[in-house]
């Protein structure tokens, strides 16, 4: 993972603030929040300010027309946070990142998704069984010939209802897995995807063509290339249907990162800090006290700002 440099850090933070702030029914906690940090660095403001009007851009009606949620939801994508960040600070790029697909943005009408810290099952047409993690989005477009689900954002688990006349495929960016009935996983980020098979076994197509068959018990990574990382499962893979992040030998910039789905927010990791090793079962539907249980286990000190801007830094 690729850590942003401390001034990208402060343009992702304002983003987020701005998302939130689109609410109507934005509490009055959360604007606090938001004066707290903004007084908290001259940089905070000044990146407010350059965002073509600081508050006036708080007050867009064409953004005001899109759930805050959903302008969460889009932002938190890795892809969208770094073309953000790589992007002009000016309300045109703001909107033409949130809206020059207005339709995906305000979502199609078949489209499944979930929200900061929600989980949610869904059974699909054929009788397939999805469940979708926190800021995750998916679009089914099954038709008589085939079962397409298409991986926009986030991480599922499926289980596939056998149909021998119809292959089911999940796609993202980077290629297509094929099963006819089978269990699977599916993580999306902005590089590659991770494919996490537990029952069965289907194929990895690249979008350039490489193949490579997946059995249970294994899972692998794809971008639109190659296949990689072939090899066993860990056993920390599915905790986040129940609840429970399991962690095994993992960076805690990658904790962080699973965390940050679950909690509105700014929560910002120090890089002094991100490349620490740690492992553990932590409780994803309270955040609180899984921050407090890595300051107990790490040399970290968790700060709370606000309820709604958290640091973690070297103790």
């Amino acid at each position: 993972m690729s850590l942003l440099r401390p001034e990208d850090t402060v343009v992702e933070e304002a983003a987020l603030w701005m998302a939130l702030l689109q609410s109507e029914h934005v509490s009055a906690q959360e604007r606090q929040a938001f004066e707290v940090w903004c007084a908290a660095d001259a940089r905070h403001r000044q990146v407010i300010d350059q965002m073509s009007g600081g508050m006036r851009l708080l007050r867009n009606h064409a953004l005001q027309g899109v759930p805050s949620e959903r302008l969460l939801h889009s932002l938190k994508a890795p892809s969208s946070r770094r073309r953000f960040v790589a992007g002009s600070l000016g309300v045109v790029a703001l909107a033409a990142l949130f809206l020059g697909r207005r339709q995906g943005w305000l979502g199609d009408t078949d489209e499944l998704y979930t929200g900061t810290g929600e989980r949610r099952h869904f059974t699909l047409d054929d009788g397939s069984l999805l469940t979708l993690n926190a800021q995750s989005r998916v679009i089914p477009r099954f038709d008589a010939n085939l079962r397409l689900l298409e991986l926009q954002d986030g991480e599922l688990l499926v289980d596939v209802a056998k149909d021998p006349a119809r292959p089911f495929v999940v796609q993202t960016r980077h290629g297509q897995i094929r099963a006819l009935g089978t269990q699977f996983l599916v993580q999306r980020d902005d590089e590659s995807t991770r494919l996490v098979m537990l029952h069965s076994r289907v194929e990895v197509i690249t979008r350039q063509g490489a193949r490579q068959i997946v059995e249970a018990g294994q899972s692998v990574r794809f971008d639109e290339q190659r296949t990689f990382g072939l090899g066993p499962l860990k056993g920390d893979e599915v905790g986040w249907t129940q609840g429970r992040l399991e962690v095994h030998d993992r960076a805690l910039s990658e904790v962080i990162d699973s965390l940050r789905s679950y909690r509105r927010g700014i929560l910002r990791l120090s890089p002094d800090v991100a490349r620490l090793r740690l492992s553990g079962i932590y409780p994803l539907d309270d955040t609180d006290r899984t921050l407090q249980l890595l300051q107990n286990s790490l040399p970290i000190r968790v700060t709370y700002h606000s309820d709604y801007w958290v640091s973690i830094e070297a103790r």
